[in-house]
């Protein structure tokens, strides 16, 4: 049998352990995006600080490489000032070179190659070009004759700049890093030309420039990232000497007056060193190898402190879980069978119940909200049970009472037929009254087993289409002798055909026995009234007379087998009080209703009602039209 503290429990712990799982799934969830949040904010700040100090490493790594550059730089001056015919640096911006200057003197070829094509120049310009002149046609009238535009390529050519620089700091290479110079010479008509590259033979090619990056206002350096070949990335400086080299080439003459003397125009000349250092950005890792170790290691740390600590919340919401399921384990045996008690109490006021005391012991107040109900309906049903235990013990007597009757009579008839002969006319009568008692019997017998067939429900209504009309005429043509035997008056009315479904022979038996109880309980020169209407959806069916009625404590019990209100009817053996009730239970069975409307001295009507046919459409209620006569005392409590 299945327990329903084990079930309650069950039921209680499945719920716990939905609502505990739901809970901790949504902890669980919580708790893991706070935990990550928080590893993703203590990592985000930890790469950081490592940016930081990357940044300044690579920031300290530029410092350093322009010191370098500018300590190599320190070496250019030296190097080129002692190159031979070469004496005398001067700034850019100087006019004119001042006295005590060395300069580096042209060739007498030169001078005197020079002189020719500026003095044809003049004449050209002279004759207005009227006069052609060879000297003039080989200079191509060209707008830079000027002693600096003449000898610029001339003088780039004999400059050793760049074999001094590779002298000075190639041969004897003990410079870290890579390194490289750039020389270029600015002159009219070639700005920024290239004249020489100077690099060791570790750096495996030359190194660009961006000329353009150094010629911005107050732009001495820059840095960049290049790929040398062997050694991969790396960080280089780009940064020009402190001031250039320039230089006055004034030829010893002076051509009609000094009109184109070139050493008027100033320094036109310049040359430019460009210094390249470079580091392989493997320094710098190696710098930060520490660093990005540590770094490394608290991004560690922190991703194990995460996982610890969700695993150490995920294992107490285990314990939590787990704990609060075991107690209530536990705990809701007892907490589950102390809710129940009331139920064992009932259950033990119910085992004490028996067929001599139908009382349960115990209050409702007593059981709670739940079973008051139960409680009540439990008293009502052994209520019940104890007036069906009432009634069955009154049937017996009754039944014992009504066939002692019968038999006793039949007994003394035969009695006194027997103690002397009689006369064939004697017997006979002797005879009949007996067949008398023994169909009194029979009919008694009869309703007992009719009764006894509607309690075990072997009893079947056959439903058919029935015309409540017909079945009036059929019994008024049974019951109108019967009355005017009696001394009474039969009336039928019928308003209109009524179809309904129902057993018509069950509705013969329950109107029969309503009309004969109205003739027997009838007042001589009375009244007998049967009625039949349409009302909505109903065939109602009155059964009126005017006989002696009955009180209201009558009314209630009428229906009870074998009740009887006028106990002096007993010994005629034909009312044993079953006839109503066999009334009621067929009423009941073909679906319908039965009322009784009485008082004392008036008379009594029985109205039945059944449910027409679905498909006939209801006829409006017919109202009874009232009787002008006034009505005696209703019939009593049948047969």
């Amino acid at each position: 049998m299945r327990s329903i503290r084990r079930s309650l429990l069950g039921y209680l712990l499945l719920l716990l352990a939905l609502a505990l799982g739901g809970v901790g799934a949504f902890v669980d969830r919580f708790a893991n995006a706070a935990i990550t949040a928080r590893e993703e904010a203590e990592a985000k700040r930890i790469e950081l600080a490592f940016d930081a100090r990357r940044q300044e490493a690579k920031a300290k790594l530029d410092g350093e490489l322009v010191a370098e550059t500018r300590a190599l730089l320190k070496g250019v001056g030296p190097a080129l000032g002692g190159l031979p015919g070469l004496r005398g640096v001067g700034r850019p911006g100087d006019a004119r070179p001042k006295d005590g200057d060395n300069f580096l003197r042209a060739p007498k070829e030169d001078v005197q190659e020079y002189r020719h094509r500026a003095t044809a120049l003049v004449a050209a310009s002279l004759a207005g070009g009227w006069v052609e002149i060879p000297a003039v046609a080989a200079v191509g009238r060209s707008p830079s004759a000027g002693w600096s535009g003449f000898q610029s390529p001339r003088a780039v050519a004999r400059l050793p700049l760049a074999d001094a620089l590779r002298k000075a700091f190639v041969e004897d290479d003990d410079h870290p890093g890579y390194f490289q110079f750039h020389l270029v010479a600015y002159y009219p008509g070639h700005h920024g030309q290239t004249i020489g590259v100077v690099r060791p033979a570790r750096v495996g090619h030359d190194l660009p420039i961006d000329l353009a990056a150094l010629e911005q206002p107050n732009v001495d350096f820059y840095h960049d990232d290049i790929d040398i070949p062997g050694d991969g990335p790396c960080r280089r400086v780009v940064m020009t000497g402190g001031r250039p080299f320039w230089f006055v080439l004034p030829p010893p003459f002076s051509t009609f007056g000094g009109l184109f003397d070139p050493a008027r125009r100033g320094p036109d000349f310049t040359v430019r060193v460009f210094a390249h250092y470079a580091r392989p950005y493997s320094e710098l890792t190696a710098r930060l190898a520490a660093g990005q170790q540590h770094r490394d290691d608290q991004l560690a740390r922190v991703r194990d402190e995460s996982r610890t600590e969700l695993a150490r919340l995920r294992g107490r919401l285990g314990l939590i879980g787990g704990g609060t399921f075991l107690a209530l384990v536990f705990g809701g045996w007892v907490i589950v069978a102390r809710g129940l008690a009331p139920l064992r109490k009932l259950s033990d006021a119910v085992s004490r119940v028996s067929e001599k005391d139908f009382r349960l012991p115990v209050v409702g107040a007593d059981l709670g909200r739940e079973l008051a109900p139960i409680h009540a309906r439990l008293t009502q049903t052994l209520d019940l049970l104890r007036r069906a235990f009432a009634r069955e013990k009154e049937a017996v007597a009754d039944i014992s009472h009504e066939l002692r009757t019968p038999i006793a009579s039949l007994l003394a008839t035969l009695d006194v037929a027997l103690r002397k002969t009689r006369t064939p006319e004697q017997y006979r009568a002797t005879l009949d009254d007996c067949r008398g008692i023994a169909r009194q019997l029979g009919q008694l017998v009869e309703r007992i087993m009719t009764l006894a067939s509607l309690d075990a429900g072997n009893a079947r209504t056959a439903t058919v289409p029935t015309d409540a009309a017909d079945v009036a005429a059929d019994i008024a043509a049974v019951i109108r002798p019967l009355a005017e035997a009696n001394g009474l008056t039969f009336a039928s009315r019928v308003a209109a055909p009524v179809e309904l479904d129902t057993d018509p022979d069950k509705l013969r038996e329950v109107l029969m026995n309503l009309l004969h109880n109205a003739v027997e309980y009838n007042l001589p020169g009375g009244r007998v009234e049967l009625a039949v209407r349409r009302d909505g959806a109903a065939a109602v069916f009155e059964v009126g007379d005017t006989g002696i009625g009955m009180p209201p404590e009558v009314r209630e019990k009428i229906f009870e087998r074998f009740y009887r209100a006028d106990p002096s009817r007993h010994a005629t053996g034909i009312h044993a009080g079953l006839g109503l009730a066999i009334v009621k239970e067929f009423v009941t069975r073909m679906n319908g209703s039965i009322t009784v409307e009485s008082s004392p001295g008036v008379g009594t009507t029985f109205r039945v009602s059944l449910p027409v046919a679905p498909a006939q459409p209801p006829a409006p209620a017919e109202k009874p039209r009232p009787d002008p006569r006034p009505r005696p005392t209703p019939a009593a409590a049948g047969s």
